[in-house]
């Protein structure tokens, strides 16, 4: 038996409990868990609203960690792993031993910390994915990312400067947690769901931009808009603030703008194999961090509470020993 967080019943936050040991079949690799990331996917799942199905009850959330490796087909006992599993269908990394596929197992940089590499995964494989491959972001140009007081507007400002994005303005409603932001971004701007007031402040900011990141959707969806300048790129990567939103289909077409998505669920294993390495590389260089809190295994309900009221740091788990950040 293994120490793991119990979801008993769909909706229900986890609690500490005991499971069957995973067992390895060929094809796959079997790790202990030194680290675990809490991420919003991981409430969604637990909470039976993922498009990809319900889990079964009980279930042990967690859809990627870090650790080692106990024994597999392609990587040596003992190589430290960042581990990714299909949340809706298996038991999850907060555990002390997952069980996944032989090529959602990433070796980290000796560099990196068992929780940030854990931490880096889900937020900076979307951001790298949907800066560079579909907003197709270009050397100079400006991006604006709202909603970047989270981890995930986090990751995404570091990897558009990594990216060699120019100017860089992370928007936000929490001005303190913005004036912290000040480091990496070259603006900040306070969120305003009004059109005309956001508009106001974006020119004082520096005006329009070539890409926008919109974790919101929404009633901030028009004033979206208006912050893309002609050919600007608007990238959907949630809908924090709603699932509907009204477009201006004359600013769209006279902009020539063009309106994305981006969900590392629809990634190939090997596609988020390959970001994350790259994700991983850039953090080992000390260019791509995020701020972190980190708790036991035994906290694990706590943890599930700050992460439902949106904390603005990554929150890790540790459901073992491992090598810190």
């Amino acid at each position: 038996m293994i120490r793991a967080a119990v979801v008993a019943e769909l909706g229900q936050a986890p609690v500490v409990g005991e499971r069957d040991e995973p067992q390895r079949a060929p094809g796959s690799t079997l790790v202990r868990v030194t680290a675990a990331a809490l991420n919003p996917i991981d409430l969604l799942i637990s909470a039976g609203g993922h498009p990809f199905g319900k889990p079964r009850t009980p279930h042990v959330p967690g859809v990627e960690g870090a650790g080692t490796v106990v024994a597999g087909d392609t990587l040596a006992p003992g190589t430290r792993v960042r581990v990714s599993v299909p949340g809706c269908f298996v038991d999850g990394t907060f555990a002390e031993y997952v069980v996944a596929p032989d090529e959602a197992c990433v070796p980290i940089p000796d560099q990196l910390g068992d929780e940030l590499a854990a931490a880096i995964g889900v937020v900076g494989i979307s951001a790298l994915i949907g800066l560079r491959d579909e907003a197709a972001l270009r050397p100079g140009e400006s991006v604006l990312v709202l909603g970047a007081t989270g981890a995930f507007g986090q990751a995404f400002l570091h990897l558009a400067r990594a990216l060699g994005a120019g100017r860089i303005v992370a928007a936000g409603r929490d001005e303190a947690r913005l004036a912290a932001l000040a480091h990496l971004c070259d603006d900040t701007l306070l969120l305003d769901p009004d059109p005309a007031a956001f508009r106001a402040r974006l020119d004082q900011a520096g005006g329009p931009v070539d890409v926008l990141v919109d974790p919101l959707w929404g009633p901030y969806t028009g004033a979206a808009l208006a912050a893309l300048r002609p050919t600007g790129r608007l990238l959907n990567v949630g809908q924090c603030a709603g699932a509907e939103a009204s477009v201006d289909a004359g600013a769209l077409r006279h902009g020539r703008l063009r309106i994305l998505g981006v969900s590392g669920s629809n990634l190939t294993p090997a596609q988020s194999a390959a970001a994350y390495a790259e994700v991983a590389g850039y953090a080992a260089a000390g260019r791509f961090d995020l701020a972190l809190s980190v708790h036991p295994l035994a906290e694990v309900a706590e943890a599930w509470a700050a992460q439902a009221a949106s904390p603005g740091l990554k929150l890790v788990l540790r459901p073992g020993g491992g090598q810190g950040s």
